[in-house]
């Protein structure tokens, strides 16, 4: 028995010094997900018959109001949406003419909150019939609609008005059941609007 164990020591040394040499070499080789080579791929050229539509021209809605006046009211949580305007360009010139346009913008903020804002903007001027500062409740599809240069006349505190012949601008304000929670709406004719109902 005790000329086994030395050989027992030296075959579990052989053992223990082939293991270890086993782990280094597979602690070095990693299944081939590293190396020193330069990783990027060569990019792939794509030629196509036609070129993609340059994006739509921003507009800034304030400087474009601006022209017109600058009292007309913006909603600073609102955004301008182009694919709102483009959409909704089609049903304002079916019923205000070819010449109208219309700048939409939307916001996050709830119908009740933009509502008071423009109430109260507009509660300013004397020529505008005061509203109720908030909408009513339990009205499906709530909106404010207001033709501005003639609600915008002779303010309470001197200041900027609409000139009353000059572009019309109508403000319409409508609450929205899907995002975004409330759709601003500025519609500009070169001339009043006229109604049936008058």
């Amino acid at each position: 028995m005790a000329a086994a164990q030395p050989l027992l020591k030296r075959l579990s040394m052989k053992t223990v010094l082939a293991c270890i040499a086993a782990t280094l070499l597979l602690a070095s080789c990693n299944g081939g997900r590293e190396s020193h080579a330069e990783q990027s791929t060569p990019k792939k050229t794509i030629v196509t018959a036609t070129s993609p539509a340059p994006p739509p021209p921003t507009v800034d809605v304030r400087e474009q109001l601006k022209t017109i006046s600058p009292a007309i009211p913006l909603y600073a949580g609102a955004t301008y949406r182009d694919d709102l305007t483009r959409r909704d360009s089609v049903m304002v010139r079916s019923q205000y003419g070819p010449n109208a346009e219309v700048y939409t913008m939307a916001s996050d903020d709830s119908f009740p909150q933009v509502y008071h804002y423009y109430v109260t903007y507009l509660a300013q001027f004397r020529a505008w019939q005061p509203q109720a500062p908030l909408p009513p409740e339990q009205q499906n599809g709530r909106s404010l609609e207001v033709p501005l240069n003639p609600a915008m006349q002779d303010p309470f505190i001197p200041g900027d008005t609409i000139p009353a012949n000059g572009k019309q601008v109508t403000l319409q304000v409508s609450e929205s059941e899907a995002e975004p929670h409330t759709v601003i709406r500025y519609i500009v004719t070169p001339a009043p609007v006229q109604t049936a109902s008058k």
